[in-house]
């Protein structure tokens, strides 16, 4: 219905935007904004037809299931990304994309964004053709492809906030079970998208607390918020032999929102994507090692950053 409601209106807004574009720095930004806007809606529009066409037809083996949606998914995100390449004209550099050659892994992103979400499949799944499982907030669930495609993946959306983390942790853990080598989990172990307030609130919280040392650490940490070890922990409990792969990134940091779209400053964004492997056995097996270990590297995401 939105998608149609922008087409029928396209003869409206289009001029006005063009004519908006002349007084704005950069290229016709607004207009670009919109022209996305029906780009996206169009690709979610497809995504729901192309999941309906998949529940109609024979289910077959639970494998042909999962890699006809994992192919499905695959073709959403870099039909979004072409978009976004192509209107916006957003720029992907991949460093160290080599250690995400090969699977069972436990993939551990900085998260400043909602491009974010887009990143993982483009560097793990797009390249290597990694199979990743997401665990990424329930409020997502409000759209429509995520909601039903991804629910037929194996993926987590779990709430974030919530007074018994049990059920959540759980819920991750689960996701480690059967991981191949051509299969990853994806997790944003901050929690929640980065911003200054809240790293102030975080750091007020460990002080308040008397939890000196990891206030110490997150002291460090200027452009990423420190890990919430639950869910990682869980992963690693469930799968100690998985390598862990770390994946710093720049040039999100100012599409944070709908409204940066249209001032222009996301126009030609570069967005630059480290990656460092760790293998298994090199990572501390005791609870408080891992902490401390883990720790450490998200200092090293956090230079890399900045």
């Amino acid at each position: 219905m939105a998608l149609a409601l922008l087409l029928a209106s396209a003869p409206l807004w289009l001029p006005l935007l063009a004519l908006v574009g002349f007084f704005q720095r950069g290229s016709f930004p607004a207009l670009r904004c919109f022209l996305y806007l029906t780009w996206l809606m169009a690709c979610e529009s497809l995504g729901v037809l192309m999941a309906f066409l998949l529940w109609l037809r024979p289910r077959g083996s639970r494998e042909l299931w999962l890699q006809r949606h994992y192919a499905l998914q695959g073709f959403w995100i870099g039909a979004l990304f072409f978009g976004a390449q192509r209107l916006l004209g957003i720029r992907l550099q991949i460093l160290g994309g080599d250690a995400l050659a090969r699977g069972r892994v436990i993939l551990l992103m900085r998260h400043t964004s909602v491009v974010d979400a887009l990143l993982p499949h483009l560097v793990a799944g797009r390249t290597f053709g990694i199979r990743l499982r997401y665990v990424v907030k329930r409020e997502l669930l409000i759209n429509p492809c995520l909601d039903i495609v991804g629910n037929r993946l194996p993926n987590a959306f779990v709430r974030r906030g919530s007074p018994d983390a049990g059920p959540e942790i759980a819920r991750v853990k689960a996701l480690a079970a059967g991981l191949g080598p051509g299969d990853g989990v994806l997790l944003f172990p901050e929690g929640t998208r980065f911003t200054a307030e809240r790293r102030t609130k975080i750091l007020a919280g460990l002080k308040a607390r008397g939890e000196t040392e990891r206030l110490d650490s997150a002291s460090r940490l200027k452009s990423i918020l420190p890990i919430r070890f639950g869910g990682v922990l869980g992963l690693m409990d469930a799968d100690p032999e998985a390598d862990v792969v770390f994946c710093a990134h720049t040039g999100t940091e100012r599409l944070t929102r709908l409204g940066d779209l249209f001032s222009g400053v996301a126009q030609g964004a570069l967005l630059q994507v480290g990656c460092w492997r760790v293998s298994a056995a090199s990572i501390p097996r005791d609870a408080a090692g891992r902490r401390a270990w883990l720790e450490a590297e998200w200092e090293r995401v956090d230079a890399w950053v900045r």
